[in-house]
């Protein structure tokens, strides 16, 4: 009969008071795409050297000097973005994400189409864009993996795994620059730079790490403003050995400090063991 099953209707009561599910405030759509107007500037600046070097690179009139230029600029906004962001409090999760995907414009599309325009200009196009792609998706993923261990903090803030996305940008221009713009012309070139790009994408992908300098301070202040005053002097002036030496130096960088890591580390150990040994007994005269 119905109404004799205690259990019947027991979905549609009332909860008690203190028993009502609580309502889950949503984000509002405004606050989730707050931006700062200052880190924002310099990225979407970033952008716009980017597309400039893109327009020189497939353009009618190809100018791959300019273009690396433009790139080396870019790089220089993108570092400005996130040190204006930190120091002033305005970091979000939406920038974040805008400026990943402008890097992956800039140093990874730009840079792919870079190499392409100009490591295969004399042939063997096919795997000029084999070549290319696998920059651009080792750049991509790279992004994306750095991406995840920050959201999760699982790496040190001055720490990078595998070489930054601008660095691997600036890898390729400084090979450019070396060569004076001059694309290789045989077989033996186009192979030897298809393998040098193939060795930045794997670079790129790897675990190795590179330091930041996010919480490198100097304390004195004078002393950090003169040499950046200086770097900016000397890529003013020689653009085209700057950034190739600061490029490779910070490239190299990871096997000088586990050089001088392996060292200080021996050189600890020695004193250690030199500190165990107990005391030599002087011998009676006789």
């Amino acid at each position: 009969m119905a109404g004799e099953n205690p259990l019947e209707g027991a979905g549609r009561r009332a909860l008690p008071r203190n028993m009502k599910k609580k309502r889950i405030k949503k984000p509002a759509i405004s606050a989730l795409t707050s931006i700062a107007f200052l880190p924002s500037m310099f990225t979407m600046l970033n952008l716009f050297l980017g597309y400039q070097a893109l327009i020189h690179i497939v353009g009618a009139r190809q100018n791959f000097k300019l273009a690396i230029y433009y790139i080396t600029a870019s790089v220089i906004m993108d570092g400005f973005d996130g040190t204006i962001a930190r120091l002033t409090k305005t970091e979000s999760n939406f920038g974040v994400q805008l400026d990943s995907l402008v890097d992956a414009v800039t140093f990874g599309l730009v840079t792919s189409m870079l190499a392409f325009k100009w490591g295969f200009q004399s042939g063997y196009p096919h795997a000029g864009a084999i070549v290319s792609f696998v920059f651009l998706s080792a750049g991509l993923i790279r992004l994306a993996r750095f991406n995840v261990f920050k959201e999760a903090q699982v790496i040190p803030a001055n720490i990078f795994i595998g070489l930054p996305i601008p660095t691997g940008a600036l890898a390729i221009c400084s090979v450019i620059l070396l060569l004076d713009g001059r694309p290789p012309q045989n077989k033996i070139g186009i192979l030897l730079f298809s393998l040098y790009t193939l060795l930045v994408a794997l670079l790129m992908i790897s675990n190795v790490k590179y330091r930041t300098v996010k919480k490198f301070v100097i304390k004195n202040s004078l002393r950090t403003l003169f040499l950046l005053a200086l770097v900016i002097s000397c890529l003013i002036m020689f653009p085209d050995t700057t950034i190739p030496i600061l490029t490779f130096s910070y490239m190299l960088s990871p096997l000088f400090f586990f050089l001088f890591t392996r060292k200080a580390k021996g050189a600890e150990a020695a004193a250690a063991e030199k500190k165990a040994e107990p005391p030599r007994e002087k011998k009676s005269e006789a």
